[in-house]
């Protein structure tokens, strides 16, 4: 067919689909999500995103005097959590305490900064715990019940870490690389069942934990590798966390979302041992 046979564009399929409301994607009223170590930085801000878009939540830490301050900051309806996220039926007991939610925000992770010849089998088992089966383990029990009521999401916080290679990163990186393909595979398995799964990763974020080990000499490297000249703050990476969460995000899944002022796009990438 020649293009002047076309038939007019309107004509397409969907080209009628009625306007959205676009307010209400957005918004969470009456949504509930549980945030997995919501008690500090990132976690922290993705509480009030979510608390100030309307939603319920669960504010999960395992320190319980950090999940029960910032769920007393929040203006609407916010409970706090006291689990440890290793530990299958403490996120079990978890799951069944909280009830129906919307969504999980998994922001747990720590890294022991080691070279390979120096990281030791206890720092392989703890990344591996940290970073890689906890989340496994959220999975099961919250995946399986959001898949049972046909509907919600999951976003995890990844790293660059895991999709480069940096000194002294080994194994961390090694498992936030798990990370990504655990949530992809969790894509595939849940969406049949109107569940999305997606990954956030952060590059260099001036997290408190990291403020605390860098001098303003570090901040600034940081800042000026970057294509915006900027550090990332940990409420863009709740800014994303909560994108993904959300109706916005309703047609993706399985994806890997980079927020790190455009670092990684470039080459040499900048590494730095005490990277996110």
């Amino acid at each position: 067919m020649s293009d002047t046979a076309r038939p007019p564009e309107a004509a397409a399929p969907g080209s009628d689909e009625e306007v959205a409301d676009y307010t209400a994607r957005w918004r969470r009223d009456g949504r509930r999500y549980v945030v997995l170590g919501g008690g500090l930085g990132m976690g922290r801000q993705t509480c009030h995103a979510l608390s100030q878009l309307g939603a319920e939540v669960h504010v999960v830490d395992s320190d319980p005097d950090r999940a029960r301050r910032v769920a007393g900051e929040l203006d609407g309806k916010a409970t706090a959590h006291a689990a440890d996220m290793t530990r299958p039926e403490e996120v079990e007991a978890l799951a069944e305490a909280v009830g129906d939610i919307d969504g999980v925000a998994d922001v747990i992770g720590l890294a022991r900064y080691e070279t390979l010849l120096e990281t030791g089998d206890d720092t392989w088992a703890f990344e591996e715990a940290i970073v890689l089966r906890h989340a496994a383990l959220a999975i099961r029990s919250f995946g399986r019940r959001l898949a049972e009521r046909g509907r919600g999401s999951m976003v995890f916080v990844t790293s660059v870490s895991g999709m480069t290679s940096a000194p002294s990163h080994g194994a961390y990186g090694v498992y936030k690389a798990g990370l990504q393909s655990l949530a992809r595979t969790a894509a595939n398995e849940l969406g049949p069942s109107g569940v999305r799964v997606n990954t956030v990763a952060p590059g260099f974020v001036l997290t408190p934990r990291i403020s605390a080990m860098l001098d303003e000499g570090g901040v600034v490297r940081s800042r000026d590798v970057s294509p915006l000249r900027r550090v990332t703050m940990p409420s863009d990476i709740a800014s994303a966390i909560v994108f993904l969460l959300g109706d916005l995000a309703s047609g993706i899944t399985g994806h890997n979302l980079v927020v790190d002022a455009g670092a990684t796009t470039v080459f040499p990438y900048h590494t730095s041992s005490q990277e996110v």
